[in-house]
């Protein structure tokens, strides 16, 4: 069986036949998730939150810890870093790690394999980056790991002024496209992708080298499953 046959029946298991969809012949464009999907950052965004708390007098937190607090938006991270009632401690918190992530924002953070090459294959289709980390942090890493050619947009949880899993962005990135729903998928490894696909009436592909694991994603009932990033091309071809 051929990946993207493999990527198709995983989907299919996942959902119940009375919810099977109708299969689709290919779709023109492609929303991107940032962080899990296209780069692994987890390391430089563990080494800001480090920082921070270090200068709280806190033990560090291990890379495996922070993943788990990722995928909604910097205000989410560090809620979950830094727990507690004091307003004062997360405003400063916040600007804090800005500060340490802005220095460390590139220094461990490398696409996944077979991503450019996936771009690249792809480049007749057109394509976007929808992430909940901040607008300007999310251009700044697309520019560095020199992938911005292949995106008419790279919007960050600021940009549309909601954040995923509200479907707003997802809507205003196809109209700017100029694609309809049923030719538009986002490709992503969260709840809060594969919730604001679902929520704008577009397919979800679930990536599982990105960091929610395979019992997570199978929660949200994604329509397709991938293992690698190539499998996207003969999916969305």
């Amino acid at each position: 069986m051929r990946s993207w046959e493999k990527a198709k029946t995983k989907s299919l298991l996942n959902i119940s036949s009375s919810q099977l969809p109708v299969v689709n012949m290919g779709y023109d464009f492609l929303i991107f998730d940032l962080d899990g999907t296209i780069a692994d950052s987890q390391k430089d965004i563990t080494s800001a939150i480090n920082l921070v708390r270090n200068e709280y007098g806190c033990k560090p937190l291990t890379v495996k810890k922070v993943r788990s607090f990722l995928g909604s938006g910097v205000n989410a991270l560090i809620d979950k870093a830094f727990p507690g009632p004091d307003k004062e401690i997360h405003k400063n918190a916040l600007k804090r790690f800005k500060f340490h992530y802005g220095q460390t924002l590139t220094d461990t953070t490398v696409l996944y394999p077979g991503i450019e090459k996936t771009l690249k294959t792809l480049k007749s289709k057109k394509k976007a980056i929808l992430s909940n980390k901040t607008e300007d942090f999310s251009q700044e890493i697309v520019k560095r790991l020199r992938i911005s050619k292949y995106f008419i947009e790279v919007w960050g949880g600021d940009t549309a002024g909601v954040k995923k899993p509200d479907p707003k962005p997802v809507f205003d990135l196809m109209k700017i496209a100029g694609i309809k729903p049923d030719k538009t998928v986002l490709i992503g490894d969260s709840e809060n992708d594969f919730r604001a696909a679902k929520a704008a009436g577009i397919a979800s592909i679930a990536v599982l080298y990105g960091y929610s694991d395979i019992k997570q994603i199978k929660k949200f009932k994604p329509d397709y499953i991938i293992e690698k990033p190539e499998e996207i091309i003969n999916i969305v071809r």
